[in-house]
This record gives structure tokens, sequence and C-alpha cells, in this order.
């Protein structure tokens, strides 16, 4: 009877085990999505949650620092720093899903909104150029940035603080934290640089697709449900912002009303919805039109950022 009892107690202890090791939350990303990516180890952070101070360093001309609140842990909402990307056929996102698309020297690519809600920011090369996809959803600013500083590719990092209410970066050579949509260094080492502002789009995945059929999609590495928040609307502002000078218009009006000509910063623009995908685009309005980036931003957040930049509400929506 004593053996029995001690064969069992050890047949139990080792169902135990193995019951315990199955219920741990496992390291593996799901079945289909590429390893997760982790940041290297900052060289330093003083800073603290709910801190409303501004970072240590110099500032930029113009820096508030009762503008600036520390959230979080720098990181603490991961960005992607090594992406991976499948083929439009390979993709189930739904066709109504809120996407950045963008395309540089023939190489179309999209960053689901789903994905961006949980990540905000994707270190990527698109079309051997080195970009920043950033999303605010806070002040709904979906940008995409050069990400070349001094002549080199830099990598950002999350920062986990709030300036003027919009996200903010770090850069992992200096540790110089940046304002998104500002894209300027607000403080450190690199206080005072700006990145260069690219062109892209906010629209749908169907609609992307539809114009750009050998488009990549950039996939998740964590489970992420498609983008269930609010579209783009009458809450909303679509800006031009060249040299010193900016200026903006309600989102539903450029979209109602039809080709709207301006002057920003000295060039004559022409901004509309696009007839292929249905996103708000600016060009030059000159024999050699160029594609202008523009910033879609709640109309709070545009007040915030460029507090002396005009909306434009002369073009009714019908």
């Amino acid at each position: 009877m004593r053996l029995n009892s001690l064969a069992m107690f050890s047949l139990g202890a080792a169902v135990f085990l193995m019951v315990l090791a199955g219920c741990r939350p496992s390291s593996d990303p799901p079945n289909g999505y590429p390893p997760a990516t982790r940041p290297p180890a900052l060289s330093a952070y003083t800073g603290s949650v709910d801190e409303i101070i501004g970072p240590d360093g110099p500032v930029a001309t113009g820096f508030d620092d009762s503008k600036y609140r520390q959230l979080r842990r720098p990181d603490a909402i991961l960005p992607v720093y090594h992406p991976h990307f499948v083929s439009a056929a390979d993709s189930n996102l739904p066709g109504g899903e809120l996407v950045i698309g963008l395309e540089i020297h023939g190489d179309a690519r999209v960053y689901p909104a789903g994905l961006l809600y949980h990540r905000e920011m994707v270190n990527d090369t698109v079309g051997g150029v080195p970009v920043l996809v950033t999303w605010c959803p806070l002040c709904y600013t979906a940008l995409v940035h050069h990400r070349q500083v001094n002549g080199s590719a830099a990598v950002f990092g999350n920062q986990g603080a709030l300036y003027k209410g919009a996200m903010t970066w770090f850069d992992h050579a200096t540790g110089s934290v940046w304002s998104q949509p500002l894209g300027a260094a607000i403080a450190g080492p690199l206080a005072g640089h700006s990145l260069e502002l690219m062109p892209s789009q906010l629209t749908t995945w169907r609609r992307w697709l539809a114009a750009h059929p050998d488009t990549r999609v950039l996939a998740a590495d964590i489970p992420a449900a498609p983008y269930s928040g609010r579209k783009p609307g009458a809450d909303h502002v679509a800006g031009v912002v060249l040299g010193n000078q900016a200026m903006a218009w309600p989102y539903r009006s450029v979209l109602d009303s039809g080709p709207i000509a301006a002057e920003v910063g000295g060039v004559s623009v022409v901004i509309s919805a696009d007839p292929a995908t249905g996103a708000v685009r600016a060009m030059t309005a000159d024999e050699d039109p160029m594609d202008l980036p523009v910033i879609i931003a709640y109309r709070w957040a545009w007040a915030e950022l460029y507090p002396d930049a005009p909306v434009d509400k002369a073009y009714p929506v019908r």
C-alpha cells in the first residue's frame, strides 16, 4: 500500500506540474505572427510617472514645461522596430479598416490603424528611404517622417509623455525628446532639430488596395483587432504646414467642396480629395505639381499645436 501511495503521489505531482506549465503564459507569439520586437536598454531615464515638468537638458525655443506630462516609462507602449509585411492576398484586413497608406519609389505599404492603436510607432525603410510611421490616437495625427538625423538613419522609441496633448518620441542615439506632430526635438542634445514630414494618405484599406494592388501590409506581432474608433469627420481638420506658416480646413469641407486653392508659406497649394483613395491630398499648384504632406487632426489638437494658424471655414459642407 505504501508503494502504491507513493506512486499515486508521484503521478499526481507530475500531472500538476504539466497542468501548471500549460497554464503559464507563453513568451512565443501566436501562430502566424513574427517574433515580438524588444527595444535596446536606455542608458538613463530620470523621469517619473505623472511628472509635470520638462525633461532635463537643453530645450528648443518656445518649449513650455507646463505642456509636458510624463505618463509612462519610455517604450511602455512598444514601437515596431523590425516590421514584417505580408502581401495584400495574405492580409485579412476588413475593407473598411482605417489605414495609413505610403508609397515611395514604387514601394507601396499599408499600416493598419488597429495595429497602430496598440503600437503607435513603426521604424521602417520604404523604397530605400528610412521612415518613421506614427499615429497619436489622442490627437489623431497619423504621420510619416523621414527619420534621418545628421545624415544617418535614426531609431526612435516612444517617450511615454505628452507635449501639448500629443505623443512624444526619443531617439536611441541621444535620448532627445521629440514632438510627434511638430516632428521636432523639443529637449535634449538635438533640441531644435527637425525631421522632414512626408506625404502619406489616411484612407480605408478597400480604397487604398484598389489604387495600389501590389501594396504590402504591416503584419501584427501581437493580436490586434481592426480599428473601431471614430473615423475622421466633423471633429477634424486637414492642415498643411510649409515653412513657418500653417493653414487648415474643416475635414468635411475638403471632401465636399471640391478643390480648394490657397497660399501657404508663399506656395500656391491645392487641397482636395484624392479621386482614387478618397484621402485628403495637397499638391503644389504649378506646372510640375508635387505632393505635400497633410496633417489630419482633431480641431482642439490643431488649435493647441498651431495657435496662430487659421482654420479656413469659407467652404461650407454640402
